[in-house]
C-alpha cells in the first residue's frame, strides 16, 4: 500500500485529532508518536502518516527546521501530498511552519483553510474568529502558554515568513493562499475549487478542513472500525490551563466526578511522590490549583515549569497505570505526549471521534490494551466531560 498523504501537527492532539477523520473512515493511518523515528515510519504500510512535530513551543526557526526535515522526508519517500495542520485558533509557529512546508515540497503555492466551523472557529475577509469574536479578542488572546494577539491570519503569518500571502478570491498563483470558511458547506466547496485548480498537494489547516480531504483526494474508504466497550471506569488527567477546560472539570465536578488537584510534590518529583487515590469510577486528576503562581518574574508563563509538570505527570500516569482497568483520559497535547512517552508507547490505533476533537483509540500497555480518549485543551463545550460520561454509559449498556 503505498502512502498518498503526509500530516504534519505540531502537537500530540493535533495529531489525533485530525488523523481520526481519516481512521474513522476505515482509512489505515500509522501515527509517529516521535519525529525522530519518522525514517522507519515513511516505509509503513498505511494511506496516510501522521507525525507529530513536536513544535508548538519551539523557536520559530527551530519548528521551521523540524517541519522541512519532516515534508522533505516525505518528499523523498514519494509521497504525493502534504497537510500541515494547524491549531484551530493559530497558536504556535503558524508562519514559519507554512513556510516550511511549502518550501519543503517546491509547489509554488499552499492553500490554508484554518476554519473549524464545527467548533465556532471560523475565517471571513482573512480575519479568524472565535464564537464571532476576532481571535485575538477571544479567550485564546490571554493564553498562558501561546497568546495570539493577531486575528488578521496575513498579518499572522508574516511575523515568521517573507513568503507572499495572498486571499483565495483574488485568484493567486504563488505563496501561501487563505480560504474564507463559514459553513461546513463553504469548507467543502472550497475543497472542491482547490481540487479543480490542482492546489492539493500541499495544503494547510485543522480537523475541520481535513475531514473532507478522503474524498477530495480520492482515498480508499471502508466501513469504520466497531467502538469497543469503554466501561463505566473514567480516569481524566488534566495539564491544560486552558479556561475552556477548566470551565469543563467544573461542571463535571458539580456532577459527580471525583476531582483531584495534584500536589506541588506530584508535579515535582512523581517518581517518589505518593500516588493519588483513583479507586473511584470518574475521578479527574488537575495540574493546575489556583493557590499556585504558574508565572515568571515576567508575568508570562514559565516554559520550564510547563515541562516539568508535563514530565512529571507522565511518570504519573505510568505508575498509576499499572494496575488501572478502566478508560483512560489526557487533556493537553503536551501532557499528552509526556504520557505516551513515559508509558513506552510506540503505537496506538485509533477507533473513533466521540465529539469534535475528542478522539477515542486504543494503545497497548505492557501487552495489556486500554481505552485511551484525548483531547486539546481549548476543545468541546462546558458538559464536555458530563455528555462523554453518558456516552460511555449508554455503550458500556449496550454491550452488556
Amino acid at each position: 500500500m503505498k502512502t498518498k498523504l503526509l500530516i504534519i501537527a505540531d502537537d500530540m492532539t493535533g495529531t489525533l485529532d485530525t488523523g481520526i477523520q481519516f481512521a474513522k473512515q476505515g482509512i489505515t493511518v500509522s501515527v509517529v508518536i516521535n519525529p525522530e523515528s519518522l525514517s522507519d515510519a515513511v516505509m509503513t504500510d498505511c494511506e496516510v502518516l501522521a507525525v507529530n512535530s513536536s513544535s508548538r513551543h519551539l523557536s520559530p526557526q527551530q519548528a521551521y527546521d523540524a517541519v522541512y526535515r519532516i515534508a522533505s522526508l516525505g518528499i523523498q519517500a514519494g509521497i504525493p501530498c502534504i497537510y500541515k495542520k494547524t491549531d484551530s485558533v493559530l497558536r504556535g509557529n503558524i508562519g514559519a511552519e507554512l513556510g516550511a512546508a511549502l518550501q519543503a515540497s517546491e509547489a509554488d503555492s499552499l492553500a490554508f483553510v484554518p476554519s473549524y466551523p464545527a467548533m465556532n472557529r471560523i475565517t471571513k475577509n482573512g480575519i479568524h474568529y472565535v464564537d464571532d469574536i476576532p481571535l485575538s479578542e477571544s479567550i485564546f488572546g490571554q493564553d498562558p502558554f501561546n497568546p495570539v494577539t493577531e486575528s488578521d491570519i496575513a498579518k499572522l503569518i508574516n511575523l515568521q515568513t517573507e513568503i507572499p500571502v495572498h486571499s483565495l478570491d483574488g485568484n493567486p498563483e504563488e505563496g501561501i493562499i487563505i480560504a474564507d470558511a463559514r459553513s461546513d458547506e463553504e469548507l467543502y466547496e472550497v475543497g472542491v475549487h482547490l481540487k479543480q485548480a490542482g492546489l492539493l498537494k500541499v495544503s494547510a489547516g485543522c480537523a475541520g478542513f481535513a475531514k473532507y480531504l478522503p474524498e477530495l483526494l480520492e482515498l480508499k474508504t471502508e466501513d469504520a472500525p466497531e467502538i469497543p466497550d469503554p466501561g463505566d471506569h473514567l480516569l481524566v488527567i488534566s495539564g491544560s490551563l486552558n479556561p475552556v477546560t477548566q470551565l469543563q472539570l467544573d461542571e463535571a465536578e458539580a456532577c459527580g466526578f471525583r476531582r483531584l488537584h495534584l500536589s506541588p510534590e506530584q508535579k515535582a518529583d512523581a517518581m517518589h511522590a505518593v500516588l493519588p487515590d483513583i479507586s473511584g469510577p470518574w475521578t479527574i486528576l488537575d495540574s493546575f490549583d489556583h493557590r499556585e503562581s504558574i508565572t515568571g518574574e515576567t508575568g508570562n508563563c514559565n516554559e520550564a515549569v510547563r515541562s516539568t509538570i508535563a514530565y512529571n505527570i507522565g511518570i504519573l500516569a505510568a505508575r498509576m497505570l499499572e494496575n488501572y482497568r478502566g478508560t483512560l483520559m489526557i487533556i493537553g497535547g503536551d501532557t499528552l505526549l509526556a504520557v505516551l512517552k513515559q508509558l513506552g508507547c510506540t503505537q496506538m490505533k485509533m477507533i473513533t471521534e466521540v465529539f469534535p476533537g475528542v478522539v477515542l483509540s486504543r494503545i497497548s500497555i505492557n501487552g495489556t490494551g486500554h481505552l485511551f480518549i484525548s483531547k486539546s485543551g481549548g476543545f468541546g463545550k462546558e458538559t464536555l466531560l458530563k455528555d462523554l460520561k453518558q456516552w460511555m454509559g449508554e455503550i458500556h449498556h449496550e454491550r452488556n
